[in-house]
């Protein structure tokens, strides 16, 4: 008796330290928060999650099996740690972690510095060429006197060319519809480090914070919290729309991701 006792203690202690019970988010959850961040999950299994010690939410050991939407082929279950947050009763995935027991996301790469513009491309007055001067020509002799031609009939005037058009600008403006999906950074990094997404619902998601938005003439205004540290803030973003899936935002050019 005192050793199956002893094995029902281990199994109950074993269950609290797997985080199956209300801690952290469940397996659903967490296959609704990866999909939500744009990752085309097949399945998810959850194994175990624990409150962050330094950040806010759990961290989380998990398998998932992602397929791809070009191929629909799907990699075998790796098995992977991430933080989850709850905000506004959802649960959001907001990265793998490096340190477990810290919770700390991998910090971004760097991004190459531009190359310096070359504005003056001119020589200076010391090294210019100065043209070659002209032959002056020979006197020619005084020609002939010509006769007095008879006047010809004064022509008909044509009719002035109309102007050509200029192009149009882009069709359509900065509206709700347009500006709703995943934005990459650049060229169109649709990565989780340099993406951002204006979710459909008014949900907004950075890589460094998350929470609400919304849309009055072409600025953007956020409100939510700092993913490092969980404080408030809010922001107003000018967009300015270049193209049909194309954007600047606050002078940063975006493009429209594919998923």
């Amino acid at each position: 008796m005192k050793r199956v006792g002893a094995l029902v203690i281990a199994t109950l202690a074993l269950s609290a330290c797997s985080g199956l019970g209300q801690d952290g988010p469940s397996q659903d959850e967490m296959s609704d928060a990866l999909a939500r961040r744009g990752e085309k999950v097949q399945s998810t299994e959850r194994i175990a999650c624990k409150a962050a010690p330094s950040l806010p939410g759990y961290i989380c050991d998990f398998k998932s099996v992602a397929c791809s939407a070009f191929t629909k082929k799907c990699d075998k279950s790796s098995q992977r740690t991430g933080r989850f947050v709850q905000v506004s009763g959802s649960w959001m995935y907001m990265g793998d972690v490096s340190d477990p027991s810290r919770g700390v996301i991998p910090p971004p790469e760097s991004t190459p510095a531009a190359p310096p513009v070359v504005t003056d491309l001119g020589g200076t007055v010391a090294n210019a060429v100065a043209p070659e001067p002209s032959p002056t020509p020979s006197a020619a002799p005084s020609p002939k006197p010509s006769p007095t031609p008879k006047p010809s009939p004064t022509p008909k005037a044509t009719p002035t060319p109309s102007a050509t058009p200029s192009p149009k600008p882009t069709p359509g403006g900065v509206n709700k519809t347009w500006l709703t999906g995943r934005w990459g950074a650049a060229d169109g990094d649709c990565t989780a480090r340099r993406a951002v997404r204006f979710g459909e619902g008014g949900g907004f998601y950075g890589k460094r914070g998350m929470g609400s938005w919304s849309l009055k003439g072409k600025t953007v205004t956020v409100t939510g919290k700092y993913i490092e540290d969980g404080k408030d803030f809010t922001q107003t973003l000018g967009v300015e729309r270049t193209g049909d899936d194309a954007m600047t935002m606050e002078g940063k050019r975006y493009h429209r991701c594919t998923n």
